[in-house]
């Protein structure tokens, strides 16, 4: 694979040409994510993507054979998928595998069958497929691969078919879907796909893999992940927001201040994460550049000694760890023992530490860091199913973009495993308060589903840019609303957002509220916002105030 008229490629090449890709597409992760048609801080598919395949592609040895390499990467993939995006591409690579089968060499016309495969597998991966999104690029991917390699084309030029094919369907995909057109962008997980492609192709014609203004590379994970027992200094997080943030300056200049750094968004939003000895430092430099907001500083050498003074272990992921007691220690063998002794194993995926507490609380036997920007990985979820010891296994994903990856691990576990739809937290928690142990699964499962479908969510959060969403407009900085994932309000304050929200659920039908308060939001701002509900609504029995802990949304209501 070096020139137009090279016919053939082996193994070791093509490894050479994925890690390329892998690259190339771990430069552009940001510009991936900002292609989300929500215009909130959270857009997640170049980070998912970018993640599924560093994972494919970790520790894979060259050999000689294309086929084994293949079937090495997808297999990674598909334990290592995140997110939907993440998922899709999992499967992308499960098709291109079984394309290419047991060859050795790759050729041009058994490039063209396995990206046809590719597409193949990815359109069964969802249940009902959607044109306008990867779905369609992977698509025009084959078939311009094809008409290519029938024409007699060398395999470079087959390539080229194939990202010139990626490129045109990605600029229709607005022309496909009403909400990128209204949005002002193209589909992510497509433009995902043509970056991939790209990188393969610039690796073939040997144009390199370095992008001019290449970014500080740091993993966009969950902040409590990278934490180590070697960790000492201040953990110190924050956001900033503001306009024209020099991104990839401030990026750079945060990594050289600190270790385990984790800098993500954009040029008008970042959130960061390092460990520093001068905290003071950091944020006088970012503070230039816009106003922060959640800014959190945990001294990691005095909590390291508060745990080894206890022996306190966090029992719950993103549950800070608390100072054990005669009398919560004995609560707590009696939750655990209560969680092993149960018929039905329960796993539930929880965004922030509140939310992870009141898993934790309701017996959920596995709570999982993830939510928006950080999505578990297939493996994560399966090794949670797996840890549990019921054989009967109910998966709460609580996020739409967790839904596929709990699918995938539903199917490489060898358990009876359930996944109950919860596309959103409040539908999480209104599903396992309605589990009761002594019915069976079939009438827990039908328990649990009908208890999902009586709550709804309203989201609060701050626009990041100018869009219009579903007839929407929306301005950069704008307080926005979404219920039941879409979104209905933008507004200059928070008050009035929230009122058109309410006014949208539709509140006579309904008699509680529960306030989640995200992350960095004080008790003083839910109660402020309680009592507002409790005098538009005097009807309601009951308005509650919990903190979950959430990033990038203020409040989450839970509506029943």
């Amino acid at each position: 694979m070096t020139n137009a008229t090279t016919t053939t490629c082996d193994g070791t090449q093509f490894l050479v040409a994925l890690q390329a890709a892998a690259r190339w597409l771990e430069q552009h992760v940001g510009d991936v994510n900002a292609l989300n048609v929500f215009p909130v801080p959270d857009g997640d598919t170049g980070t998912n993507m970018n993640l599924t395949l560093g994972a494919a592609l970790k520790d894979v040895k060259p050999q000689a054979s294309v086929g084994a390499i293949c079937a090495i990467v997808q297999k990674q993939a598909l334990r290592g998928a995140r997110g939907n995006s993440g998922v899709i591409l999992s499967q992308i690579l499960r098709g291109f595998s079984e394309g290419i089968g047991n060859a050795v060499q790759l050729d041009a016309q058994l490039l063209a069958l396995a990206f046809t495969r590719g597409a193949e597998r990815a359109y069964k991966a969802v249940m009902k497929p959607t044109e306008g999104t990867m779905l369609t690029v992977i698509r025009v991917v084959g078939e311009h691969a094809q008409a290519a390699a029938d024409d007699g084309a060398s395999l470079e030029v087959v390539l080229q078919a194939a990202v010139d094919g990626a490129r045109a369907a990605v600029a229709d995909t607005p022309n496909l879907l009403k909400q990128l057109r209204d949005a002002g962008v193209v589909d992510a997980g497509g433009q995902g796909i043509a970056v991939i492609l790209d990188g393969v192709l610039r690796c073939v014609q040997g144009q390199g893999v370095e992008r001019p203004d290449a970014p500080v590379v740091t993993a966009a994970v969950a902040f409590q992940d990278i934490h180590s027992d070697d960790d000492f200094g201040y953990c110190t997080t924050f956001l900033l927001e503001g306009a024209e943030i020099p991104f990839e300056q401030v990026r750079a200049q945060i990594a050289s201040m600190g270790s385990s750094v984790v800098v993500v968004g954009d040029d008008t939003t970042v959130k960061a994460h390092v460990h520093t000895l001068r905290p003071g430092d950091v944020l006088n430099y970012v503070i230039d550049f816009g106003a922060l907001t959640h800014v959190e500083i945990a001294n990691m050498d005095a909590q390291r000694a508060q745990l080894h003074a206890t022996g306190a272990v966090a029992a719950v992921a993103g549950r800070e760890p608390k100072e054990a007691s005669m009398g919560s220690h004995v609560a707590e063998q009696a939750r655990a023992a209560a969680v092993e002794q149960a018929p039905i194993g329960v796993v539930a995926i929880a965004p922030g530490p509140g939310w992870a507490e009141i898993f934790h609380s309701a017996q959920v036997g596995e709570v999982v860091t993830g939510g928006q920007t950080m999505n578990p990985s297939t493996a994560e979820l399966a090794e949670a199913i797996e840890r549990l010891p019921q054989q009967q296994v109910i998966v709460l994903p609580n996020n739409s973009n967790i839904l596929l990856a709990a699918k995938q691990a539903q199917e490489i576990v060898d358990k009876q495993v359930t996944i109950i739809p919860t596309r959103t937290i409040p539908q999480g928690v209104a599903a396992i308060l309605s589990l009761n142990y002594e019915f069976d699964l079939e009438r827990n499962v039908k328990m649990m589903q009908r208890a999902i479908e009586k709550v709804r969510t309203i989201e609060i959060t701050t626009a990041v840019r100018d869009a219009t969403v579903d007839g929407t407009e929306v301005r950069t900085g704008q307080t926005i609303g979404l219920l039941d994932d879409k979104l209905i309000a933008a507004g200059d304050t928070c008050d009035r957002v929230v009122d058109k929200m309410l006014v949208a659920v539709g509140m006579d039908d309904y008699e509680v509220v529960t306030i989640y308060l995200g992350e960095g939001v004080g008790d003083e701002q839910g109660m402020v916002l309680a009592e507002r509900i409790r005098a538009s609504y005097p009807h309601l029995e009951q308005v509650e105030i919990q903190s979950g802990g959430q990033p990038f949304y203020d409040f989450i209501l839970a509506i029943e």
